[in-house]
């Protein structure tokens, strides 16, 4: 494959689907016979980015800001990873310059770029806590969470990470959160009863995981709920069985006595 159009498709695709190794191979077999597409170098700062390679992440995004100095996305990547870094004023300069850029169009810019900074920080944790980093996950949707506290989906992943990572009644908190605002909200619910049934407290899970289903089918609290049943039949049929057991080698003492 050494069509540019092909390689770049590739190279999306893989990125789209978090096939990152991939998609970097095909992204720079594109970047060397054409180093001008901001979109590609954008892309290979993000996979730099999530791979801890931030001296070519801020030259990839950079590259792309110099080809096109009205992108916006690369910009915002680029003023993340310069908070991730501690370099706060780096990143401020940024975010004024695309604030002041984009002032003279609309006023109503400034909470979309609060959207779209949360939505790349929740990101970046997706990307911490799929490969066990759960502390730095949290840190991520915490970040995000400051731009936007009503992101319910984004404070649900930080319930899951703070379990993950150990810290159940954290999760707890922060699950429950959502639940005051919206009591309906099914995927918090679900992550609810799961950190319930890690801690032990089943009643919990199973009612978190019944209220889920209120009104509407949910695949993952049915499927709890019948791994809980299953769980319960299983335990108390080992019950029986040490009981009978028990009753057997009482009745066989017995009988040796005589």
């Amino acid at each position: 494959m050494e069509n540019i159009k092909e390689l770049i498709a590739a190279g999306k695709q893989c990125f789209e689907g978090r096939q990152y190794r991939k998609a970097e191979e095909y992204l720079r077999r594109a970047i060397e016979m054409n180093p001008n597409f901001a979109d590609v170098l954008n892309m290979l700062g993000v996979i730099a980015h999530s791979e801890g390679r931030f001296a070519s992440s801020i030259d990839c995004f950079q590259r792309a800001l110099e080809i096109n100095p009205g992108y916006t996305e690369a910009m915002l990547n680029l003023a993340v990873l310069y908070n991730d870094l501690g370099q706060y004023d780096d990143a401020r300069r940024l975010y004024e310059k695309l604030k002041g850029r984009t002032a003279r169009g609309t006023s109503k810019i400034e909470p979309v770029l609060r959207g779209k900074l949360s939505n790349l920080h929740a990101d970046i944790g997706d990307i911490y806590r799929s490969i066990g980093l759960f502390d730095m996950a949290s840190d991520e949707y915490r970040k995000a969470l400051t731009l936007n506290p009503t992101y319910f989906d984004i404070r649900t992943k930080l319930g899951q990470s703070l379990r993950e990572g150990g810290r159940p009644k954290e999760a707890v908190s922060e699950l429950k959160a959502v639940l005051k605002a919206n009591g309906r909200y099914a995927p918090a619910l679900v992550q609810l009863g799961v950190t319930h049934y890690a801690m032990g407290n089943i009643p919990d899970a199973k009612r978190s995981w019944k209220k889920a289903m209120d009104g509407s089918k949910n695949p993952y609290a049915e499927m709890y709920l019948r791994l809980c049943a299953a769980t319960e039949r299983s335990s108390g049929k080992v019950k029986v069985k040490a009981k009978v057991k028990d009753k057997v080698e009482v009745k066989g003492r017995r009988s040796r006595k005589r």
